[in-house]
Order: structure tokens, then C-alpha cells, then sequence
């Protein structure tokens, strides 16, 4: 039937009992809950209605989404949202953060370049960790040769660079050219077979706030990455937060 409006329900139990369960009545299907829980998992079902002699009549419930909360904690001025280490244009890092790639990183970078040297594939790190400093001398190269509406496309200000974090790293180049080699290819293919995902893809600059990179790899762990990989959504995108300078 034609859709005058939708009935979206949420509960915390599959059955959606009446006094567990929060309703809300839109014209576009979509909303907000208010007052969920955090480490909670919460069910969610939405059914068309429309009004006919002057009584709802509603569709029956289309399938029912499991939807778990994310967790979004700062620690030592740090965002993490379920354990990942968060820096992108809306949240920076403290200056004093970090002091070179992870061991995590470093061992799981090691052994993706290895296993594509053995399929024939050739890569090496063009740049790992930058702390506060550098990125901040890096960033004003940029926006001393392409002012700054273009740099903060394709720099991070200081604080916001993903590089910091000591969980990022460029393959090979960062020239666009990279994305037509056998070496891209392959990097997107399998870094999430390391823990690895491409950070910034194509199409998604509007999401992430920087232009398609696909030398820019982010070491997430191995089940994250084949979840985020698998899901086609950006790191912004799969866990519901922005990208955004406050200025």
C-alpha cells in the first residue's frame, strides 16, 4: 500500500514487549532515539501505515535490524570509538601524542609486504609516523603552495593527522598515479587480510573531509578490518561519526 507515514520501533528485546519497547511515528522514515544505552544492543523494526476511513492501517513489520551502540570514549584527550584511536578533522590528538608506528602496525605492515613480494607485488613505506610538529610543518607547505580551501583536502592539520596515531601508513607514493598500479590494486584487494583498511576511497570525500588516497592504509586489526572492508562504508561511516574542522 501507499505510504502515508512509518511506525519505527526500538527495544533492547527481539519481541519488542509494549513496556521495553520505544515507538515513534515519521513521515520520512527516519529518527532519533534518545536515551539508549551505551554497550547496549538494541532491535529495530519499521512498518508502513496509511489512513483509511479514518483508522491506521499499518504493513506488516519489515525485518527486524540488530543494531549494537558504539561506544565513544576520551581518555587522555583521546577519542576512541569501540577501542579504535580516532583522528580525523573533528577529533585531534594532544601534541605530545605518540613516538613512532605501533608494534601492532609495524608487524602487521611487515608481513603484508612480504606476502605480496611473493606474489610479485613490490611495497615500501613512504611515510609512517609524523608527529605534531612535522605534520604542522607539513600542513603549511601545503597551504603555502595551494592555500588552505585545497590543503585541507589533502593534508590534516596538526593534531588531526591520522599519521600521529602511529597507525598509518603511505604505500609506495603518494602521487595519484599510484591508483592505477598493480601495487594499488593488490593493496586494496588484501590489506584487510593484515588489519588494514584504505582510509580515504574514492567517492567518499564529502564523508571523510580528504580526496581519495589510495596509498593511505589504517591498521585497525584484522576482524575490523574485514568488517569495515566488507560493509563498503568509510570509517566515518560505519561507526556514526563526522568529519568535520570546527573552523
Amino acid at each position: 500500500m501507499n505510504a502515508e507515514g512509518y511506525l519505527i520501533q526500538c527495544s533492547e528485546d527481539i519481541s519488542f514487549p509494549e513496556d521495553n519497547t520505544i515507538i515513534q511515528q515519521t513521515a520520512d522514515c527516519s529518527t532519533t532515539f534518545e536515551g539508549l544505552k551505551q554497550n547496549s544492543t538494541y532491535f529495530i523494526r519499521v512498518c508502513t501505515y496509511r489512513i483509511l476511513n479514518g483508522q491506521k492501517v499499518c504493513s506488516d513489520w519489515y525485518q527486524t535490524i540488530k543494531a549494537p551502540l558504539k561506544t565513544i570514549e576520551v581518555i587522555d584527550g583521546i577519542t576512541y570509538v569501540d577501542g579504535i584511536m580516532i583522528a580525523n578533522k573533528t577529533y585531534a590528538l594532544p601534541a605530545n601524542y605518540g613516538d613512532g608506528l605501533t608494534d601492532e602496525t609495524y608487524q602487521a605492515y611487515t608481513a603484508m609486504v612480504s606476502a605480496a613480494y611473493y606474489q610479485g607485488i613490490y611495497l615500501w613505506m613512504e611515510s609512517g609516523f609524523r608527529s605534531y610538529d612535522t605534520q604542522a610543518y607539513t600542513y603549511q607547505s601545503f597551504v603555502d603552495d595551494r592555500g588552505q580551501e585545497l590543503a585541507d583536502l589533502c593534508s590534516a592539520r596538526p593534531g588531526h593527522s591520522e599519521h600521529q596515531t602511529g597507525m598509518a601508513i603511505d604505500v609506495n607514493t603518494t602521487s595519484d598515479a599510484f591508483a592505477y598500479t598493480d601495487e594499488a590494486v593488490w593493496l586494496a584487494a588484501h590489506c584487510a587480510e593484515y588489519g588494514f583498511i584504505i582510509r580515504y576511497p574514492y567517492g567518499k570525500e564529502e564523508i571523510t573531509g580528504y580526496k581519495y588516497e589510495p596509498w593511505h592504509v589504517r591498521y585497525v586489526g584484522i576482524d575490523k578490518a574485514a568488517a569495515i572492508t566488507a560493509s563498503g562504508l568509510t570509517l566515518e561511516e560505519y561507526y556514526g561519526i563526522t568529519s568535520v574542522y570546527a573552523n
